[in-house]
């Protein structure tokens, strides 16, 4: 009899094959659920839903660094991408270089993500802006967030700040409450977490730190020899 695994991922074209069973494994039948991953994150982390899934690395870290055995890490990586390159900011705030990103208001979905985590190290290593030298706004709220799954705290310095319930990050950028955001995920139906709505990428007011997001991963993949890695 073969082993029932339950298995949470997003749906996309590198884990499609085990949603329409080409994957397969030996000895294993794989019972395969989609999940949005930021919904997927949480769940696991709060209540361990599915015997094999897709994970945030900087929420492992974080789990495993405080005593969490209840998950093993497997180097199996679904996503790769230059997050950097999504930052997001207002064409009335100044910013047209990472630099200009200093003393600004960001808004993020989560500050701990690891979308973010890359993003913070490119500026930080890259461009020589510290986390310190922006102001957090974080959307996700506390009972529905990684962050408090895993009971994050910032290092000294770092200030976030907490987005009232009544709005969201989509709604403070246009408004003019933030300069930019970065890993921006609009709301959707399998998405209990984030709560933005609106379509920034093609809002009037929004533009992309990083006009030509090419050269900017060639540059960047060039210097450091390096195409990041995401969840797994």
């Amino acid at each position: 009899m073969n082993l029932r695994l339950s298995i949470g991922m997003s749906a996309n074209p590198r884990t499609r094959p085990v949603f329409d069973g080409k994957a397969t494994a030996d000895g294993i039948d794989l019972v395969p659920t989609k999940v949005h991953v930021a919904e997927l994150f949480w769940r696991q982390l709060r209540s361990a839903e599915f015997d094999v899934s897709e994970m945030s690395m900087s929420s492992l870290m974080m789990a495993i660094a405080q005593g969490d055995r209840r998950f093993v890490g497997l180097p199996i990586f679904t996503t790769r991408r230059l997050f950097h390159g999504a930052i997001l900011v207002r064409r009335d705030a100044g910013i047209e270089t990472p630099a200009d990103l200093k003393g600004k208001k960001i808004g993020v979905p989560e500050y701990q993500q690891t979308s973010a985590l890359w993003t913070r190290g490119v500026l930080k290593h890259d461009f020589g802006i510290d986390d310190t030298d922006m102001e957090y706004w974080m959307d996700r709220q506390p009972g529905h967030s990684h962050r408090g799954e895993v009971g994050f705290t910032p290092r000294a310095g770092v200030t976030i700040h907490q987005v009232p319930g009544d709005t969201d990050i989509g709604e403070m950028i246009v408004q003019g409450r933030l300069d930019a955001v970065m890993s921006y995920n609009p709301a959707r139906p399998d998405n209990a977490l984030d709560r933005s709505s609106l379509d920034l990428a093609n809002h009037p007011q929004i533009k992309p730190l990083f006009a030509d997001k090419h050269a900017e991963a060639v540059r960047y993949v060039q210097k450091n020899g390096l195409y990041p890695i995401n969840h797994g």
